[in-house]
């Protein structure tokens, strides 16, 4: 009967949810509010659907495993690696920061060392689950601020255990040494490195050798096990779930699987992640609330202020933009999950007293209702202030001395491969970057030309000269951004040539309607990669196929997104194809016509393609009568509809030792 229960309470969450989450997309406000409002109505301070939360707890703490799990794995290892000394520095100067700013709190409110410790230690965390889910929503995780706030959270997630472990000494009681805390953090390092380790060489080998068994359900069930398993083995060694499912994830972001493992996953994650928001909601005492409103506001209030100035303040001493800090202050502005556990603690063993623990709650719990609004208000407020000055000390000298160039936003693997190109060409270029050490290593590199600051920014875009640019090549990970630089260039300068790099084929139509010239979404230009290979496999010449993409292009890869005019593209494709084309045939030694005439070849009467010319020893023979006898290293110029050309090609490759040499024009 306890599985029914079970069942019976999951129903709960999810039907309440449904009729919540439609009023509230309806309502243009974020569905994660919903979810909160539905766990107040069910809990058992609303209608008292659920009484028993404790099944939901554990539902709600493997959503969030699966989050940071496909978090991790769209980090990818190498690149958070890269930024992991920015990551730990950021993440470490937060909680010192919060935590001296909490004690000082808990004295103003005339409580003990003890406890003003206590204060500092649960207002230190922000939530992994609710800030991470509104960044997926945005698709802003490769934002900086979006890589901040990631790095800021898994610091916070590692001195979960050492601030465990002092919570005896804070109640009075007798505790671990100071030597065995030491221990205890050193070994959650150690765990994390070589759980990393393990899963980086020895999971993938495990993965491709259950994809080469070809069968979809084993891989899913594979991907379940990677994620909880490992999840549970740190929990087990005492780290969090949510921990070791992030590094479960890191550890296969570099792997072949990864876009397989996230479509399998992510089913799991959403109606899991969406009973931990529920939870949430179930926590909140409403006759308390009631009770004591403006304490539970104002603690709110003083919460999200005091936690995103400290944020704001740090990420604008780390030399970031303004729009940077404000984003990424008000993203971890919120109380964590995790200080819901250390304030649970904290009650049994005497620290708070109920109504403090009550008043935390309800604050909390108002503080992730309130972290998406103003997540939501910051974004649009930027949007409409678009002409916000935010100009590096060093960079508010004079507009560069470069005519007719290329603008590069963006120093990531395709700003840096197109810089390299533009070097090697003799191509003037201008490089703007938010990232200070791409721009140190452009300039250790001996770029000139190099602007630290937001491409989006109009102050910066006229230092690099946009006015007298010949093109623009927005190669950033941050959409706002993207956009908003578009929309601003084209204002400046409406005939500027502009190249758009995007990961999201749903901002397509949006860059086009901004004015984008030319739009590179990744996954499509992949698609057309593919394609193509497959298409020369088929002797389609080189003209062809660049013909199919480029009418592709034009189209604005309607083709792919079934826009109605993909019709007229295929059209366009078949009318080529029907034409006749042209191919190269090279004669190796060896093969059997070699020293016969083309005449006895009869190449024509077989697959109805004809020889129109052939090159030896650099020379070109036009119109070879039938007697012209072939030699060794001849090259045959072969003209024909498509299946001539193929059949032709399979009877002389038949007779052993001919090469295939596809030629470039039709």
């Amino acid at each position: 009967m306890e599985g029914f229960f079970f069942f019976k309470q999951l129903l709960i969450i999810l039907g309440f949810s449904i009729p919540v989450i439609y009023i509230f997309h309806k309502i243009k406000l974020p569905s994660i509010i919903g979810f909160l409002i539905t766990g107040v109505i069910i809990g058992p301070f609303g209608l008292k659907l659920i009484d028993d939360t404790a099944g939901i707890q554990f539902m709600a703490e493997i959503g969030v495993a699966f989050l940071l799990f496909t978090i991790g794995i769209e980090i990818q290892l190498s690149r958070f690696l890269k930024n992991l000394s920015e990551i730990l520095l950021t993440g470490g100067l937060q909680i010192l920061c919060t935590f001296l700013v909490g004690v000082g709190v808990g004295l103003a409110m005339q409580l003990s060392v003890s406890q003003s410790i206590f204060v500092g230690f649960i207002l230190t965390h922000s939530s992994s689950a609710l800030i991470l889910k509104i960044l997926k929503d945005r698709s802003d995780e490769d934002s900086p601020q979006g890589k901040i706030s990631i790095g800021v959270i898994l610091s916070q997630d590692i001195m979960v255990v050492p601030m465990m472990l002092l919570i005896p000494f804070l109640a009075g009681t007798s505790g671990p040494d100071a030597q065995l805390i030491i221990w205890k953090l050193f070994k959650s390092i150690l765990i994390i490195v070589v759980i990393l380790a393990a899963a980086r060489y020895v999971i993938p080998f495990v993965l491709e050798s259950l994809v080469n068994m070809k069968m979809r359900d084993v891989l899913v069930i594979t991907s379940v096990v990677i994620a909880m398993g490992i999840a549970w083995i740190t929990e087990s060694l005492g780290l969090s779930l949510a921990i070791g499912a992030f590094l479960a994830g890191l550890a296969l972001s570099d792997t072949d699987f990864t876009h397989q493992i996230i479509s399998d996953i992510s089913p799991f994650r959403d109606v899991f992640l969406s009973v931990f928001f529920v939870s949430l909601g179930m926590i909140l005492n409403v006759d308390f609330l009631r009770e004591n409103t403006g304490y539970i506001l104002l603690a709110s209030l003083v919460i999200i202020g005091i936690k995103a100035a400290i944020v704001f303040g740090l990420v604008k001493l780390m030399k970031y933009p303004l729009r940077v800090a404000l984003l990424s202050g008000v993203m971890l502005s919120q109380i964590g999950e995790f200080s819901f556990v250390l304030a649970s603690q904290g009650l049994r063993e005497n620290i708070i007293s109920g109504f403090i623990y009550q008043g935390f709650i309800g604050a909390s719990v108002l503080t992730f209702i309130a972290t998406p609004l103003f997540v939501s208000l910051t974004y649009h407020l930027l949007a409409a202030k678009k002409n916000i000055t935010d100009i590096p000390s060093d960079e508010k000298s004079n507009k560069l001395d470069v005519d007719n160039h290329v603008i590069v936003c963006g120093m990531g693997l395709n700003g840096k491969n197109l810089v390299k190109v533009l070097k090697n060409t003799g191509i003037h270029y201008v490089i703007i970057d938010l990232n200070y050490k791409n721009i140190k290593e452009a300039k250790a590199k001996g770029a000139k030309n190099v602007i630290w600051g937001d491409a989006s920014n109009i102050e910066i875009l006229k230092r690099a000269r946009i006015d007298s640019a010949r093109v623009l090549v927005i190669a950033i990970s941050d959409r706002f951004l993207t956009k908003r630089c578009l929309n601003i260039a084209k204002t400046i300068k409406p005939n500027l040539h502009i190249i758009v790099r995007t990961k999201y084929v749903a901002d397509i139509d949006e860059l086009m309607k901004l004015g984008a010239d030319n739009i590179i979404p990744e996954e499509f230009e992949t698609s057309i990669q593919i394609f193509s290979r497959v298409l020369r496999m088929f002797h389609v010449p080189n003209s062809i196929i660049l013909v199919q993409g480029n009418i592709i292009r034009n189209k604005a890869y309607g083709v792919f997104r079934e826009v109605r005019f993909t019709e007229e593209a295929f059209e366009q494709i078949n009318q080529i194809l029907a034409q006749g084309t042209i191919e190269t045939y090279y004669i190796a030694s060896g093969n059997e016509i070699i020293g016969k005439s083309l005449k006895d070849v009869n190449l024509k009467a077989q697959s109805g393609a004809t020889i129109l010319n052939i090159i030896r020893d650099n020379k070109t023979i036009t119109h070879p009568p039938g007697g012209f006898v072939l030699q060794a290293a001849d090259q045959l110029i072969i003209f024909g509809s498509h299946s001539a050309i193929d059949l032709a090609l399979e009877i002389l490759n038949e007779k052993r030792g001919g090469n295939f040499v596809q030629s470039s024009t039709s």
